[in-house]
Formats: C-alpha cells, sequence, structure tokens
C-alpha cells in the first residue's frame, strides 16, 4: 500500500470508528473541504463513481451527493469569479 492508500485507510477507518450519527457529518466535513480544492472534471468523475457504485436510496449517499451538487451550483453561479 502506498502513502496515499494508506492515510484515506487511516481517514476512513477514523470515521468508521465514530459513533454511526457522527459519520455522516465527519464524511461530509471532509468531501466538503477537498471539493473545494478539486477541479470540476474531478467532482464529476467522483459524483458518477458514487452514483455508478452505491445506492442513491441510502441517506448518506443521497446527502453526499447534494453536497457534491451543492459544490457543482455554486460554481455555475460563481462563474469565473473566485468562489472559493
Amino acid at each position: 500500500m502506498d502513502s496515499s492508500d494508506d492515510i484515506a485507510a487511516r481517514i476512513l477507518a477514523s470515521i468508521a470508528a465514530l459513533p454511526l450519527h457522527e459519520q455522516a457529518d465527519a464524511i461530509h466535513a471532509l468531501i466538503g473541504s477537498a471539493l473545494k480544492q478539486m477541479p470540476l472534471e474531478t467532482i464529476l468523475e467522483m459524483r458518477a463513481e458514487i452514483t455508478g457504485q452505491f445506492d442513491e436510496d441510502s441517506s448518506i449517499v443521497r446527502s453526499t451527493l447534494d453536497l457534491i451538487d451543492g459544490q457543482l451550483a455554486l460554481r455555475e453561479i460563481a462563474g469565473p469569479a473566485i468562489w472559493r
């Protein structure tokens, strides 16, 4: 396992160790901060991966997709302006 995989595994393990009711907030905080730094194409790829691999009826999946869609909407509204 390379170092980036090790870091990702540690983050996921830390989130999994949280009480269930705190896991969604932790995932959203992690993804939300990363989304602000990602290029548009990467966000679209991530969204496609999530919809392709997970059940959209799951509340955590649905709320994560809503978070991603919100970031996409902010970028569309901001256009070329600096939005971060």
